[in-house]
């Protein structure tokens, strides 16, 4: 029978009768080649390609090794192409730069993907490569940092220091906690029992906070009414079915004001009140503002800011050179908002521009011609 290799390690085997005088230098490589399977380790370099190991027949080769260290620079994900119909098992360190995972198997079949960074041992079993760690048998120990794209936990877990989760946490199965009292409004979990306990009755308004209160009957009594504190916690609507007893003592309010109307008490009844009166600016001539002659106060390439809570209008008189030079602007915030250019005009031309600038916004112009006339409306 001829010399013939193995299927997985090409190990040379030899004949009954052949390699007289030789057959001892032959034991020797194939010990020698058995060796580079069971604890060889071999470095490749990648390049912005797949690699394909070598794979030869009786002599040392990358496919032989058991240990793979992947180094190169990669600017995608690459795979190390391992032979096909050899099965074996690789411990595998992608140490690549460029920060991309890389994937280990045969040209045709499944594959493993490899984070950039980790160590993995998978195998192959001639087709398919597959992880060889998916789980332990036992009790399993990190001594360091565990990192982990994905964690889930069919048993008890308990963690005696702090767990710190910067990500969303959804607690399917429900969870106990300790209950923080009443009064806390720290950032904790709530229970249902702290839940329970600060809303299981109504109490003080000055205790509840809500988004929609709905009275659907009683009264509302006490010292303090119902105000804004300020604007991003001020009151849209209150809806009362019942009475609402007016501040003070009073008359009390039955029916709701005029549409678009505020709902103010002055401490015996409820009256019906505008926006203006009630000295809510809604800007833009909404809610009573009107035009100011500023042309004293202002003047051109000079940055002016909008301290009000709600937008003004501003018109300005702008002059521009002949021929579409020296092109007048308004700015909000630097941004150029409104352009004047002449059209080929001896002298150039002058233009009244208009703009809005919203609270806390810069505007200004850079037209010398800005001095004739400046208004705003506020």
């Amino acid at each position: 029978m001829a010399s013939s290799y193995s299927t997985s390690l090409k190990i040379q085997l030899m004949g009954n009768g052949e390699d007289s005088g030789v057959w001892g230098s032959i034991s020797n490589t194939n010990w020698n080649l058995m060796e580079q399977a069971v604890s060889g380790v071999q470095t490749i370099t990648m390049a912005n390609a797949n690699y394909t190991l070598t794979n030869l027949n009786g002599v040392s080769d990358e496919a032989r090794n058991m240990v793979l260290v992947v180094q190169g620079t990669n600017s995608a994900i690459y795979q190390v192409i391992i032979p096909l119909n050899q099965p074996k098992m690789y411990v595998v360190s992608n140490q690549t730069t460029g920060g991309y995972a890389i994937t280990i198997g045969s040209s045709t079949g499944a594959i493993i993907t490899i984070p950039n960074g980790v160590t993995a041992q998978v195998y192959t079993d001639g087709t398919n490569t597959y992880s060889a760690q998916t789980g332990s048998a036992g009790n399993f120990t990190v001594n360091g940092t565990l990192t982990s794209t994905g964690l889930t936990d069919t048993g008890n877990m308990t963690v005696g220091g702090t767990l710190g989760v910067t990500g969303a946490t959804s607690l399917n199965g429900g969870g106990t906690s300790t209950t923080p009292v009443s009064s806390d409004n720290s950032n904790n979990i709530a229970t249902t029992a702290f839940v329970k306990n600060v809303t299981g009755t109504l109490g003080t308004m000055s205790t509840q906070n809500s988004n929609n209160v709905n009275i659907t009957g009683g009264t509302i009594t006490g010292s303090y009414g119902l105000t804004a504190a300020n604007a991003t916690n001020s009151i849209t609507a209150v809806n009362v079915s019942g009475t609402v007893a007016a501040a003070n003592g009073g008359t009390g309010l039955t029916s709701p004001g005029a549409s678009g109307n505020l709902l103010v008490s002055n401490g015996t009844a409820w009256t019906s009140a505008t926006l203006a009166s009630s000295g809510i600016k809604l800007g833009l001539g909404i809610t009573g503002e009107v035009w100011n002659n500023v042309t004293g106060s202002r003047s051109a390439n000079t940055p002016y800011t909008n301290s009000r809570s709600y937008p003004i209008m501003v018109t300005i008189s702008m002059h521009t050179g002949s021929s579409g030079s020296n092109p007048s602007y308004i700015y909000v915030d630097g941004i150029v908002v409104n352009q004047s250019s002449s059209g080929g005009w001896t002298g150039g031309t002058d233009f009244t521009c208009t703009t809005i600038v919203p609270p806390g916004k810069t505007y200004s112009t850079n037209s010398t011609a800005a001095g004739a006339l400046w208004v705003e409306l506020y």
